[in-house]
C-alpha cells in the first residue's frame, strides 16, 4: 500500500506518519518545508505538483491546514479567508485533484476537529471551517469516481500538546495513539462519507 501523509511534521500528522511507517513499506510524508515532498494547500498548483512527483497512491491522509484564532468581535473578513483558503478550500481542492492520482477504491481522509460541534473561545473561524468540511465530506463522498472513499477525522485536543487535566471545548484531551488508531481503521475498512469523532 502506498500512503501519503500531508502535514507529516505536525502534532497529529507526525504521529500518523511515524506509526504507519512501522507496518507499511511505502509512506510518503509531505509538508510545507519539505525538501523532497513540499506542499502548500493554499495553492492548487502545489498540490498537483506533489501528486505528479509520486506514483499512484492507495491512500491520502491530510492533517494540515490552519485558521485564525481571535475573539469573534475582532475577526475580519481577511481573517476568515486565511482558514477558508487553507483548511477549507485546501482540503476541498485536495479531494478534487487526488482522484486522478489514486488507485481504484483508494482512500482520502481529511482532518477537522471538535470545534465543528462544540464551542471554544476565540475559535469561531475554525468552527466555521470544520463544520463546512463535515458537510462537504458527507455530500462529495457520494460522487467520487472509481469507488474512491472519502472520510474525515474530528479529534479533540491532543493530550501532551494540550494540558491533560484541562478541558478544551468542554472535553478533556484525547490520547494521540487513539487518534492515530482512527486513521488506521479508515485505511482498512470500506467506509465512505464518515465523520469519525474522537473526543
Amino acid at each position: 500500500m502506498k500512503i501519503l501523509v500531508i502535514g507529516s511534521t505536525g502534532t497529529i500528522g507526525s504521529a500518523i506518519y511515524n506509526d504507519l511507517k512501522k507496518d507499511y513499506n511505502t509512506v510518503y510524508g509531505a509538508h510545507r518545508n519539505s525538501q523532497s515532498y513540499s506542499i502548500d494547500l493554499t495553492k492548487k498548483e502545489s498540490i498537483q505538483a506533489l501528486f505528479k512527483k509520486l506514483p499512484k497512491l492507495d491512500s491520502i491522509i491530510n492533517a494540515a491546514g490552519t485558521a485564525v484564532w481571535k475573539p469573534f468581535s475582532q475577526l475580519t473578513e481577511e481573517d476568515y479567508y486565511v482558514g477558508i483558503q487553507s483548511k477549507l478550500m485546501g482540503q476541498v481542492n485536495l479531494v478534487h485533484l487526488a482522484q486522478e492520482y489514486l488507485n481504484d477504491k483508494g482512500s482520502i481522509t481529511l482532518t477537522t476537529g471538535i470545534l465543528a460541534e462544540h464551542y471554544e473561545p476565540n475559535a469561531v473561524g475554525l468552527s466555521l471551517i470544520n463544520g463546512a468540511i463535515h458537510s462537504f465530506v458527507k455530500s462529495a463522498s457520494n460522487e467520487l469516481i472509481r469507488d474512491i472513499r472519502l472520510n474525515v477525522v474530528a479529534p479533540g485536543a491532543i493530550a501532551g500538546a494540550f494540558p491533560e487535566d484541562k478541558k478544551f471545548a468542554g472535553y478533556l484531551p484525547v490520547k494521540i495513539e487513539d487518534v492515530v488508531g482512527i486513521y488506521r481503521q479508515i485505511l482498512n475498512n470500506s467506509s465512505t462519507g464518515g465523520v469519525y469523532k474522537i473526543y
